[in-house]
């Protein structure tokens, strides 16, 4: 049994990834166009028609293209009771088009997803997919690496973790105040040393790639990204590249297709 993922877009200008099982495929989040949803999985093989689509939580860059989605390709929502009536809203999906699920395991074809709730300024959760032995998780808007989502990645090879902002360059950004703190508060973003942080508890456990997600264009880079995150791993005795791999999700275009399991 494996898992396959690839970032098809990652940011603040839409999120969509990728994720495959042996006879199971999905997306988590659409916030692109579904003309470049059709592309991507053109290039992996795939197709857009009737897929699944797991969704975080209801910000706009998550979920800007679901409508298109489920009315041109028939795709199925699946999202937290929390976040529905936002979703559908955003969407015009009525309760033909999605699936809630709570705060439990299911399945997806063959592959059982556990939603892990995160801290973020709307109700938002990241995911564990699972396929036999083979584990994954995304974690892509969250202010704070909680001991909960901690436990529940243990065993995971790769994740897709949020690596948003260098706090300094937030500090003196141009941002408004208000915006400043939301980005910096326990329910904000990731920080590229929280990020560190999150994945050098898990190295032990069994991680051994790590995808940077989620990087803001004004406050972070992925080459400062990489650098932060290598540099603390380094720190605290993880070298980068032989314990873990490191790498970051680009904005505008697909990551490479990873294989776990």
């Amino acid at each position: 049994m494996s898992i396959k993922m690839c970032s098809l877009s990652s940011g603040s200008t839409g999120n969509c990834i990728y994720v495959a099982g042996e006879k199971t495929e999905l997306l988590i989040d659409c916030g692109i166009p579904l003309s470049r949803v059709r592309k991507s999985l053109r290039v992996l093989g795939a197709s857009a028609e009737g897929i699944p689509v797991l969704v975080t939580h209801s910000h706009g860059d998550h979920i800007n293209g679901i409508g298109s989605l489920v009315r041109s390709a028939g795709a199925v929502v699946y999202s937290h009771y929390r976040s529905t009536p936002a979703v559908a809203r955003a969407g015009r999906l009525d309760k033909t088009n999605y699936v809630e699920y709570g705060d439990g395991e299911f399945r997806v074809g063959d592959l059982v997803i556990t939603p892990v709730p995160v801290p973020h300024d709307v109700p938002c959760v990241g995911f564990v997919i699972r396929e036999g032995a083979a584990k994954a998780c995304v974690f892509t808007d969250l202010g704070r690496v909680t001991p909960e989502i901690l436990e529940a990645a243990k065993g995971a090879a790769m994740m897709i973790i949020e690596a948003n902002h260098d706090p300094a360059l937030v500090a003196s950004s141009a941002y408004a105040r208000f915006l400043k703190n939301r980005i910096l508060s326990p329910r904000g973003h990731l920080s590229n040393d929280a990020c560190a942080d999150a994945i050098a508890g898990l190295v032990g456990f069994g991680l051994r790639r790590a995808l940077l997600a989620h990087l803001s264009r004004e406050n972070n880079s992925p080459e400062l990204a990489l650098r932060s995150v290598a540099d603390r791993l380094f720190a605290a005795g993880i070298r980068p590249d032989a314990d873990v791999t490191l790498e970051v999700a680009p904005a505008a275009a697909m990551s490479g297709l990873y294989r776990i399991g």
